[in-house]
C-alpha cells in the first residue's frame, strides 16, 4: 500500500518552513540511511526516536505533532483512510547532490512510514524522488507518502541543485 496525499502544505507553507529549518540551530550533520557505512551523511536530526523524545525543542515538536493532524485529515479527505495518533519517530532530512541515501526500511512492526517534501521550488529533472521498491514518486512540494515501515525505501540520485532537498519522516504505530 502506497497513499500519496497532495497539497498537505501551500507553496507558501513550504517557503516558510523551509526558511525556518534551514536556519534553525538543530541539524546533526552526520545522519544516514546506513548506519553500518559513513558515506552518504546528510543533515538530518530526530525529534522523537522509539516514542521518546531525543532533541527537546518545544517549538519543532509542536509544529509537527500539529502538521501529523493536517496529514491525517488531508488522508482521510483523500483517501478515506485514517491513522491512529501514535506516532514513534519524527526525523527530518536535508540533502544535496553530495548526499544519498541507500535503500533502507524504517523499522520491522508492521508500522507505517510518511515522508514529506518541504522544499519550496522543485524541478523534475534535479531528482530526488522517493524509491519504494522500485516505485517513483516524484518530488513535489507539499506533499507527503504513506507506506508500510518495513518496504525499502531511499531517495533517488540528486542533481546539482540550489536549494537543500528537506524532508520529514514519521513513523506511526498501526
Amino acid at each position: 500500500m502506497i497513499k500519496i496525499i497532495n497539497n498537505v502544505l501551500t507553496t507558501k507553507d513550504c517557503f516558510s518552513l523551509y526558511s525556518a529549518l534551514i536556519n534553525a540551530n538543530i541539524w546533526n550533520l552526520s545522519k544516514t540511511s546506513n548506519e553500518n557505512t559513513l558515506a552518504g551523511n546528510f543533515p538530518g536530526v530526530n525529534f522523537i526516536e522509539n516514542n521518546e523524545i531525543v532533541l527537546n525543542d518545544q517549538y519543532w515538536i509542536g509544529y509537527f505533532n500539529c502538521l501529523f493532524d493536517r496529514i491525517n485529515q488531508k488522508l482521510t479527505e483523500q483517501h478515506n483512510f485514517t491513522l491512529n495518533r501514535k506516532i514513534r519517530r519524527i526525523g527530518l532530512n536535508a540533502q544535496n547532490d553530495n548526499h544519498y541515501t541507500e535503500f533502507h526500511r524504517d523499522g520491522d512492526n508492521n508500522n507505517y512510514s510518511i515522508v514529506g517534501f518541504f522544499t519550496p521550488q522543485w524541478a523534475e529533472e534535479w531528482g530526488g524522488e522517493l524509491n519504494i521498491e522500485g516505485k517513483i514518486i516524484k518530488y513535489n512540494p507539499g506533499d507527503f507518502v504513506l507506506f508500510e515501515e518495513n518496504k525499502l525505501h531511499k531517495s533517488q540520485e540528486i542533481k546539482k541543485i540550489p536549494y537543500w532537498r528537506t524532508s520529514v519522516s514519521y513513523v506511526i504505530d498501526k
